[in-house]
């Protein structure tokens, strides 16, 4: 009976977004659903963190299941509510709730569903939803550029993923992900390809370089997109590579993958994040720099690690989108105030850091603790450090780490973390005007990446803008 419940739970928790936009209720009966959804979440989490229940055959028995579908439904909650307030007046405020609902019930549907043509369904939809959002202001030439290229590369991502399923598919014979994404010993060739092709729609699922643009465009969008994003959008590629962790396990090919393209995107984003004068801006490439790093820890074999790393940075970056009007002041005062001290003395905590990496000393651990208390004094930095450790041993609970590092991805690391302090280093020299100019564009990747999708599918931006215009202002009126 109580199996049956959690199966109703989670059923109704993912139907009722889509039931909402159906039904176009008022914006108050949204928050109401949102809320109910995200208590029915919790319910359903608790359910099964504190019995040995298991959800039906229809629904993922992940242990990172149900942290992110709270994360999804906490998230999908408070932006519904910040948009009421933040779009009031806007004509097309009705149009910018349903979208904002359908995309939330795709999200919801891929993080519960164990089903790999629902996962399908999803992944797709919320693309589709997201494209739908990015043009919600389409007399914007930089959001129809944005749109188009996220539009081509969500379908290429699309398409690694559905082949992947495919594959695992014939070699299992089995619809289920938990039976897909299971490995015993060496990977068929059929398994390794699907894999690598997961990996792929990961990294541009979470916006890697050099597939990155669309995301520190989509500011051209309404804020709430912004922080939207961090609902299960931006940070899925995370939580696919942790439903196939025992695949990713066993394929060097794919682990390496992720490490070269997400280590040289931690390096490359976090460099220009810091040159940005636009705070949205600013925070666009801190997203692409943290995805990053989730997909290093899950190429580590830090699934625990990851799965923190998306529930911590999915809250915090959200709030930073919603809050950034006020932390435009915050960032203008703290440049008149020139650099924080801490910086200057980054350089014995980070070798200190590597150092404790190399020799196997709890690296996690001890390199957060030789970090905070450089950047935030003994007392922050204990309080920071011992949050960490009780929250990292509590995900550590429910996902257990499938594989250790080995030498030549501990070196990877630690050439990451030194090329990343080179760089900061270099661009506080006050001679490398030009190295900044660089940096800020980020190495202008986007810009070939730009040239190779029209290239691809050429699209006459401006007149789509105007034609976009014309259909918003006929829907404003009707």
């Amino acid at each position: 009976m109580q199996a049956h419940l959690l199966d109703w739970l989670l059923a109704l928790m993912v139907s009722l977004y889509p039931l909402a936009a159906l039904l176009r209720v008022r914006w108050s009966v949204a928050i109401g659903m949102g809320g109910l959804a995200l208590a029915l979440a919790l319910g359903s989490a608790t359910l099964q963190w504190l019995t040995d229940l298991a959800p039906g055959r229809w629904f993922s028995p992940h242990p990172a299941s149900p942290v992110v579908a709270l994360i999804v439904t906490f998230i999908g909650f408070l932006v519904l509510r910040f948009s009421r307030n933040y779009l009031a007046g806007e004509p097309r405020l009705g149009v910018f709730q349903r979208r904002v609902l359908w995309l939330l019930g795709g999200v919801a549907l891929v993080v519960t569903t164990n089903h790999a043509l629902m996962l399908l369904a999803g992944w797709v939809g919320i693309s589709l939803a997201l494209h739908s959002l990015l043009l919600f202001y389409p007399e914007r030439p930089r959001a129809q550029l944005a749109a188009h290229k996220k539009f081509l590369l969500a379908r290429l991502a699309e398409l690694s993923l559905g082949v992947a399923l495919l594959l695992l598919y014939l070699h299992h014979g089995s619809p289920w992900l938990d039976e897909l994404f299971s490995a015993d010993g060496m990977l068929s060739l059929q398994q390794g390809v699907a894999i690598v092709l997961i990996a792929i729609a990961a990294l541009i699922k979470c916006a890697q370089l050099p597939v990155h643009g669309w995301l520190v465009q989509v500011v051209e969008a309404p804020t709430p997109v912004s922080a939207l994003l961090h609902a299960g959008v931006i940070n899925l590629g995370g939580y696919l590579l942790i439903l196939a962790a025992p695949l990713l396990a066993a394929s060097l090919a794919a682990q390496w993958l992720v490490l070269v393209v997400a280590g040289l995107t931690v390096v490359v984003a976090s460099l220009a994040m810091s040159l940005q004068t636009s705070v949205k801006e600013r925070l666009a490439w801190s997203t692409s720099a943290q995805m990053g790093l989730m997909l290093l820890e899950c190429a580590l074999g830090l699934h625990a690690l990851a799965l923190l790393h998306l529930a911590a940075h999915s809250c915090y970056k959200a709030h930073g989108f919603l809050a950034a009007a006020d932390n435009m002041n915050k960032v203008l005062a703290q440049k008149l105030a020139g650099p924080p001290r801490w910086r200057y003395r980054l350089l014995p905590a980070l070798a200190l850091s590597v150092g404790l990496w190399l020799l196997g000393v709890t690296p996690a651990a001890l390199a957060l603790l030789a970090l905070t208390l450089v950047m935030v004094g003994p007392l922050g930095g204990l309080l920071i450090a011992v949050a960490y450790l009780v929250q990292k041993t509590l995900f550590e609970t429910l996902l257990p780490a499938p594989f250790a590092p080995g030498w030549s991805e501990t070196l990877w690391v630690a050439a990451i973390a030194l090329l990343l302090f080179a760089g900061f280093v270099a661009q506080a020299e006050p001679k490398r005007v030009r190295f900044r100019h660089w940096l800020h564009a980020g190495l202008f990747l986007d810009h070939w990446a730009t040239r190779l999708t029209l290239a691809v599918w050429p699209a006459p931006i401006e007149k789509l803008a105007l034609l976009s215009a014309a259909k918003r202002n006929k829907e404003s009126w009707s």
